[in-house]
């Protein structure tokens, strides 16, 4: 999980970043571009991550009956 822990903060601290280089130029569509692509990859990461935690726990529901 750690693995997993640092790929999130990168695709966090990546987001912030595009995210704050966007309010300092709002007008870019280069930076409005590059937002819009880290915002995407951390979302498709986080329905990675509940799909995978969804699938755990119905494992573990199945194994306990």
């Amino acid at each position: 999980m750690d693995d997993s822990n640092q790929h999130l903060k990168d695709l966090l601290s990546q987001t912030d970043l595009a995210f704050k280089a966007l309010m300092r130029q709002p007008n870019s569509s280069e930076l409005s571009h590059a937002y819009d692509n880290a915002k995407a990859e951390l979302d498709a990461y986080m329905k990675s991550l509940r799909n995978t935690l969804s699938q755990r726990k119905h494992l573990q529901r199945q194994k306990a009956r």
